[in-house]
This record gives structure tokens, sequence and C-alpha cells, in this order.
């Protein structure tokens, strides 16, 4: 959800700096103070494309700054662990507009490209207008609506993890009859085949031996130093030393020479124990030249295998295994496309029955899907709107054999049509806040805003909208920017937007009011004026959609 908005240098707003709610927040003003700014304010922000044209006159860059709330959003938080973030409790998302029409996007202070924040709020918010041909009204949409309703993911997934079997299958057999086969070619795979097995690799084998390699590497240089100490001391080092100790310890034993044949004495000694640590530990190296050799000879050969079969082992079987299957093919190509069509059968019963579970679940969840569809049109007012979806024949997909449609009739006796060539208008968008009330939590959106989609109704059915706004807003945070008191009066909060001259410029200013506040913002909404029977009026209807 949206927790906060800052906006500085943007069309019409100086600077402006606004904290949001769960529930509904309406917004209202006067015709023109602004209201639709903070919308594009938004869209900028999360999906939209930036403009020069959006800086307010004289300044040099305009900024958009939301902090979101991310961490229940797994696809947000999918995106932004991947780019290197922790996902806090507060994501704050930065969008920098400059003259020169250059604009650059920030996620928590971090510079990011523009499709990266794109997509870590792709499911944070839908803005809703009275042309808005959003996800509801793309027919593309339509099967995954409905199979979110019908919320069986489990059974999805097996059929789409059937059909990707036999789609695989099928396009084995394709290429295998596509394909064009000479004798010279099968001497060829057979001597690679041959080559492979007669290597004998075992997988892990070459990591193996890499490690032992480096290890004989530090033994090697570790036994040649040794050995040439050791020497050195017993072909030359050892006998001088005797000879030098001896020497020394024959002068008279007096004071003037005792402490240097002592000295001379325990050096002598700790030597000699010193070149015998070194002999044992040289006597413990298993320095055996013909395994070396062996081994870096095996090591060399599987680089040479690597560099004509794969990058590793596992790439050097896969490859010995296409080749016995080409090898198959080319041996018994009849035989071979028998027991593929046998593959193939087994394979596509499977994905057929499963399949047909899904039709089955879709079948029996679209009338109730329609019924509850049906009740929220009559709520706002579409008394005669009929809604369908409807289930066809397709050709099988990873998402089974249907083809699936909303049709919707507007008036009585109209022929049901797809939806997106029957509404218009004042009527579409009741229609579309009808389905939203139910998609919009299973789609998995955080924040929907809706933008005067009350134009054209009053009385009892803008009643309807700001409650069933109220509704949604029990799942999602509702904005709604309105002109009617009857929506405005449903809100959780309600923000005043007006237009003001200030000094040479005209400044848009947005304020969150209190209860008092509200009631005469409906009573001014409702009559033009604020009277002690406006307010009283105001007061009522504020009372009956917050008892």
């Amino acid at each position: 959800m949206l927790k906060n908005l800052y906006i500085q240098n943007f069309i019409l707003i100086d600077e402006l700096s606004l904290d949001f709610h769960d529930g509904f927040s309406a917004f209202t003003g006067e015709t023109g103070a602004g209201k639709s700014i903070l919308l594009d304010a938004i869209s900028v922000l999360s999906m939209e494309r930036s403009s020069a044209s959006l800086i307010m006159k004289d300044k040099d860059k305009a900024i958009i700054e939301g902090t979101f709330s991310l961490h229940d959003d797994i696809h947000a938080k999918k995106i932004l662990e991947e780019a290197g973030f922790e996902v806090e409790e507060d994501t704050i998302i930065t969008r920098e507009i400059y003259k020169n029409g250059k604009s650059q996007s920030r996620i928590n202070h971090r510079i990011v490209t523009f499709s990266l924040l794109q997509n870590c709020l792709r499911d944070q918010i839908d803005i809703h207008g009275q042309r808005d041909n959003a996800y509801l009204l793309d027919s593309n949409n339509h099967m995954h609506l409905l199979d979110a309703y019908c919320g069986h993911t489990v059974l999805l997934n097996e059929v789409k993890d059937k059909y990707y079997i036999y789609a695989d299958l099928v396009k084995q057999k394709e290429k295998a009859l596509q394909e064009n086969y000479n004798e010279s070619e099968l001497e060829i795979y057979t001597y690679q085949v041959n080559e492979i097995d007669e290597a004998q690799l075992q997988i892990g084998e070459d990591n193996e031996l890499e490690e032992q390699e480096k290890a004989y590497k530090v033994i090697k240089n570790a036994f040649e130093k040794l050995n040439l100490i050791v020497e050195s001391y017993k072909e030359g080092l050892s006998n001088d030393l005797y000879q030098l100790n001896y020497q020394i310890q024959s002068l008279e034993d007096n004071d003037t020479f005792i402490t240097a044949k002592k000295q001379m004495n325990d050096g002598y000694y700790n030597i000699e124990e010193a070149i015998d640590s070194l002999t044992k530990i040289l006597n413990q190296y298993d320095y055996d030249e013909d395994s070396i050799n062996a081994m870096q000879e095996r090591l060399f050969f599987i680089q040479r295998m690597k560099r004509k079969y794969g990058r590793t082992i596992e790439d050097i079987l896969k490859t010995r295994d296409d080749l016995n299957t080409k090898i198959e093919m080319m041996d018994n190509r009849q035989a071979y496309l028998e027991e593929m069509d046998q593959k193939i059968e087994k394979a596509k019963n499977a994905y057929e029955t499963v399949a047909q579970k899904l039709h089955a679940s879709r079948l029996k969840h679209a009338p109730k899907l329609d019924a509850e569809i049906q009740i929220h049109l009559k709520d706002l007012g579409l008394t005669h709107a009929q809604f369908q979806t409807q289930i066809t024949d397709a050709k099988e997909s990873a998402f089974g054999n249907d083809a699936i449609a909303f049709y919707v009739s507007m008036n009585k006796g109209e022929q049901l049509r797809p939806l997106i060539k029957t509404a218009s208008g004042g009527e579409i968008s009741r229609l579309m806040l009808g389905l939203k009330v139910i998609f919009t939590n299973l789609q998995g959106i955080k924040t929907i805003i809706f933008d005067e989609i009350d134009t054209g109704v009053s009385g009892n059915i803008a009643t309807s909208i700001g409650q069933k706004m109220k509704a949604l807003a029990k799942d999602v945070q509702v904005f709604s920017v309105t002109h009617l008191a009857q929506v405005a009066s449903c809100a959780d909060y309600h923000y005043h937007v007006e237009k003001a001259i200030k000094g040479k410029r005209t400044i848009t200013s947005v304020k969150e009011l209190n209860k008092e506040e509200s009631i005469e913002e409906l009573a001014y909404i409702s009559t033009g004026e604020v009277t002690s029977s406006s307010l009283s009026a105001a007061e009522e209807l504020y009372r009956r959609n917050h008892s």
C-alpha cells in the first residue's frame, strides 16, 4: 500500500506531503482544483513515462516520492531481492524529472532503471477511470481471472505439467520426421558414442582430479624444498658443523670460553633435532610419480572430451544419450516413430484427464461468479444488466482446452456481447467497480484508484457506489476522486483539494479533513453552500455511512 506521497514542483503543486491510511480515502474539491494532478503524480511514480511538461514553470526539476509497504507483496519482494535490496517495512520509490526531458528512478535512494521500478510496483496500484481499458476488459485475462476465483492452483499446475510433457514429445516426433540421415552420419555418431562410453566418465570425477592436482602441486613444492634442505645438510654441513663443535669443545674449561662452548653445543644439537624432524616429514610424503602422471593424463583427457562434447561431464553424457537417440532413429526409424506415437498417446490421455477436471471446475464455479457479480451490478443501479462467463472449446494448451470470455448485456432484452464491446461511459465505470470488488484482491492489487467513476449518477446509486468502495477497502487500499457527497460520506478518510493564488502562481494544495471539516465539505458539495440545513443533512449522511 501507499503510505506517503511527496510531490515537489509538479504541474501546479509547489510542495506537498500526504500521509495515507488503510481503508477508503475520498478526494473532493472544486472542478479544476487539481484532483487529477494527484492521480497523474501517482501514475508517473508507478507506471507512466515522464515529460518535461510536468515540471512547474520556471523550475529545473520535479520530484515525486512514494513510501510503500511492500513486505506482503510477494512479487515486489522477489524483484527487490533479485536486485540486491533488503525488503524492509518501508520502501521509498522516487522519480525525478528534469527540464531536458530525462528522468531518474530510485528505490531506497539507489538509482535503478524505470523498468525495474515498474516491475517492482506491478501489483501495487491500479488506476481506474471512465475510459480505462485495464486488465478486466482484456479478454486474454478472463481465463486467469476465473481461475483465480476458482482457486484451483494445484489442478492448474498439474495441467501445465502434463501439457508440457505431451507437447515436448510431439516436438521430438516432428523433429524426427524432418531430419534426414545418411550412412556416414551413422558412422560418425556410432564412433562418438563409443568414444564417450570407453572414457567411462563419472560425474564429479573431474572435480576430484582437479583437487588432487592442486594438492599434488603443494606437496611437490614442499617435497623438493625439504629434499634439498636434508641433502644439503647431510652431504656437507653436518660434518663441518660436527668438526666445528668438536674444536670449540676442546678449548680449556674456564670462564673465558664456557659461555661460547655451551652456546655452540646447544646450537649444534638444535640443528640436528630440526633436521631429524624435517627428515621424518619428508619420509611421510607419498610421492608416487607414476600415479601423479596417470592423474594428470586423465585430467587432460577429460578436458579434451569437454572440448569435443560439452562443457561438463553431465553435458558429455547427455550428448551421448542424444546421439544414441539419433542412432536408434536411424537404425529403426519406423519402430522409433511407432514408439513415439505410443508415448504421445499416453501423454495426451494423461493431459486430457486433468484438463477435463479443470474444465469441470471452471463449469462449477463460473455460475457462482456470475451470480455474485449480478448482485453487485444490481446494487449499483444496473438492474437490467446481465453478466455471463462463457466457456467454449479451444485448442489444447498449458491452460487446458477452454476459451473463456466475459459477456454482458446492459439493457433488458439486449443480446449478450463481449465485455469490451458493450458498456460505455458511466455504465462501464459502475460495471468495472462491481467486477473489481471481486477480482482486485484475487489479482493481488494493493491500491486501487477510482477517478470520478460516479459521473452521471446520483441518489441511491451514488450511495451504493460509495458503499461498494467501502466494501472493497476491507481488502485493499481505495482512493476515489469524487464530486458526490454520497460517495465521499462513505470514506474512512476525506481529503480536500483546492487551488489558490500564491504570488504570481496558481498552487494546488491538499488537506486531510477531520470529522467536522468533512461534514462541512459534504454540505458544500451537496448544495453549493454551507447552511444550517445543508450541515444537518450532511451530518445525517455522514452518520448513516459511518454507523
